[in-house]
């Protein structure tokens, strides 16, 4: 980590509203060109809000943690276990104005010491097939496995690649 009074730590559900302020401010600028501002919408809520976010870490197995500097949260990730020692990562996202700056990297270093820590070998994650994000992935040492076209409901669907890693 760039900052030395940054620390990663484990979400609880008062970052919840920090949370959704990054996705808020990432999301309308990452996902413009790739899909509308109502599917945007849509899926933030759908996947944001403090019921879908106590879900994903209650029910579904989710680890969601915060990339944190005393100013407050700029960046999380979140990973489960999909099958035994293959992991997830469902989230990955920085305020726009602090990207370039290692948290993003320092979110999934994290990620991957956790992982493997629990005996996970593999990490997979799926992009969107136009985010220029699979790029930084690339660069972190994922390969694209395959792809995936998801319908989400509401007559929108998802078309991303599946990228690995081995760790």
């Amino acid at each position: 980590m760039n900052n030395k009074s940054a620390i990663i730590r484990t979400a609880y559900a008062a970052d919840f509203p920090a949370i959704r302020e990054v996705v808020y401010e990432v999301w309308p600028i990452a996902y413009r060109e790739m899909i509308s501002q109502e599917q945007i919408r849509y899926m933030l809520e759908m996947m944001y809000s403090d019921e879908s976010l106590t879900k994903q870490i209650e029910e579904e197995g989710c680890s969601l943690i915060v990339y944190e500097v005393s100013s407050g949260i700029l960046g999380f990730a979140s990973y489960s276990a999909i099958e035994h020692k293959h992991y997830k990562l469902h989230k990955l996202y920085v305020f726009t104005t602090s990207h370039g700056k290692g948290i993003g990297k320092a979110l999934l270093d994290e990620v991957k010491n956790r992982v493997a820590a629990l005996g996970g070998i593999v990490i997979e994650l799926q992009v969107n097939k136009k985010n220029a994000a699979q790029h930084f992935y690339l660069k972190q040492g994922f390969t694209i496995d395959r792809e995936l076209v998801l319908d989400i409901g509401n007559g929108f669907v998802m078309d991303d690649f599946v990228m690995k890693l081995l760790i």
